[in-house]
């Protein structure tokens, strides 16, 4: 008769065998608490990225209008020529006379990615005089302007003169004509602010970059076609 052999091995199961649902479990309970604290705060963190993006497009908007400068510079001191006669069409890129072309200004035509909306809102390039700025009388300074959302208002103005503020609406000239009149603007004791509170407004009288609240266009303020806010950033390209 034939004999049945069994094993009788006292060696351990491997310590890998097992389900570790210790871990697991601890994975799930920190999932949830992350869960709750992202659905709490979800609010908050909206918020932030708003702020987040408003500073980068105030960034880029101060680098833009830097570089609109230079080229400014560039076109009247080597020619000596008025700044209210250099032609500031981004489509000529071949006049001497010219901003945006190699051989006048020799910077490209600037970027409308940081404007309020920039499929439809552009830069326009008014002359008039700056309280603070220049000689005043008929000597019309450059400024290069574009439509901005409000916080990115407020926030450009914040980096520039350290108050994060939306002056009040003033009356600052038809921009899309390009024209500007400066009689009313932003000090101080005319401004509010942003959103809200009780503190004095942006002083931007002397000041050559920042942002203003134009209300001599809000008749012209349109979601289709371009300014599509009343608030604009400014840089001053020329003081006369």
């Amino acid at each position: 008769m034939g004999m049945v052999a069994r094993h009788t091995g006292k060696g351990r199961l491997d310590s890998n065998a097992g389900i570790a649902i210790g871990p697991i479990l601890f994975i799930i309970a920190i999932l949830a608490i992350l869960a709750a604290a992202i659905a709490a705060g979800s609010g908050s963190f909206t918020a932030g990225t708003g702020t987040e993006s408003n500073r980068t497009k105030s960034t880029a908007l101060i680098q833009i209008g830097e570089n609109l400068k230079i080229g400014m510079d560039r076109i009247t001191m080597a020619s000596g020529m008025d700044p209210t006669t250099v032609n500031t069409l981004v489509t000529d890129t071949t006049d001497a006379n010219a901003l945006f072309s190699p051989a006048g200004g020799g910077i490209s035509p600037p970027s409308t990615g940081m404007a309020n909306n920039p499929a439809v809102d552009k830069w326009y390039f008014v002359q008039g005089t700056i309280p603070g700025l220049g000689s005043g009388g008929s000597n019309n300074d450059v400024v290069a302007v574009i439509a901005v959302p409000e916080g990115v208002c407020a926030e450009v103005n914040n980096r520039v003169t350290g108050v994060g503020s939306v002056p009040a609406p003033l009356a600052l000239g038809n921009f899309v004509a390009n024209e500007l009149s400066a009689a009313a603007w932003p000090t101080a004791a005319a401004g509010a602010a942003y959103p809200s509170t009780s503190s004095p407004g942006v002083d931007l009288a002397g000041v050559t970059v920042g942002c203003v609240n134009n209300n001599s266009v809000s008749s012209l303020v349109s979601a289709t076609a371009s300014p599509t806010t009343q608030y604009f950033f400014y840089q001053i390209l020329a003081i006369q």
